[in-house]
């Protein structure tokens, strides 16, 4: 299957291939997908549009990835039937609109995601909490900015996860794809992801803190805080178009 990396919903017909293999039985026996790799090799596709498949899959809970283990595939998976299946992957009408720029991505983030974070600090169960803390920790140890990146992602949809409002996570995902369909983010954003900062690091420790103590305001706090560290680390690191500066510091 010959897919082009430059069409932007390649990603989709990545992610409505795989889920009608699982649906087939083809990866049954071995409980989990082929890798990152193997899966973009497949596909005849870049790494970035697989990781966008399996995020659209991983957000409607169809698999799980574990990290050094694999791609694991949910029961849920295995029990959609066809109408549910279609549902899983239906295109929604936001996907249609011009892609935003890394100042615009950064400042719906911030809003959005600090109230997710309140909400998911009142919300959390213990798997979900221990995920966070895995995924906080994934993201410090991550060897390369393509997995640090990755892992980043993983680490906010399972902040979204957590407030077990199906609608936000929907939401937060449709959010985190739009920004890697942007070439503006790419161009500007992922030369500045080579540099890896600890300040993000502390920053992602504190709201887990928040998290786990289940204090839904520090939580919101610290999502705040932390978003506006990365605002920061960017506008230093000039990876925000100039005339967006203003939209960042707002």
């Amino acid at each position: 299957m010959l897919i082009s990396d430059k069409d932007v919903r390649a990603y989709r017909t990545v992610g409505e291939s795989l889920l009608e293999r699982i649906r087939n039985g083809e990866f049954r026996m071995l409980g989990k997908l082929p890798t990152e790799r193997e899966l973009a090799e497949m596909y005849n596709v870049g790494r970035a549009v697989v990781r966008d498949a399996l995020v659209m899959l991983e957000v409607k809970g169809l698999i799980q990835s574990r990290q050094g283990s694999g791609i694991y595939i949910t029961r849920r998976a295995y029990e959609l039937d066809a109408s549910e299946a279609d549902e899983a992957v239906k295109e929604r009408p936001f996907d249609t609109l011009p892609p935003s720029g890394p100042a615009e991505f950064l400042q719906a983030q911030q809003w959005f995601e600090s109230h997710l974070s309140r909400l998911a600090a009142l919300s959390a169960t213990e798997d979900d909490l221990i995920e966070l803390e895995r995924l906080c920790e994934d993201c410090r140890i991550a060897p390369h900015a393509g997995s640090r990146a990755y892992t980043e992602m993983r680490f906010h949809l399972s902040i979204a996860r957590a407030t077990q409002n199906p609608e936000l996570i929907s939401l937060a995902h449709h959010l985190w794809q739009r920004r890697d369909n942007s070439p503006l983010w790419h161009n500007f954003y992922a030369p500045a992801t080579e540099l890896k900062s600890d300040r993000w690091t502390a920053a992602r420790e504190k709201l887990v803190a928040a998290l786990r103590r289940h204090d839904g305001d520090a939580a919101f706090v610290a999502m705040w805080q932390y978003v506006d560290e990365i605002k920061t680390f960017l506008t230093e690191a000039n990876a925000i178009p100039p005339e967006e500066v203003e939209v960042v510091r707002s």
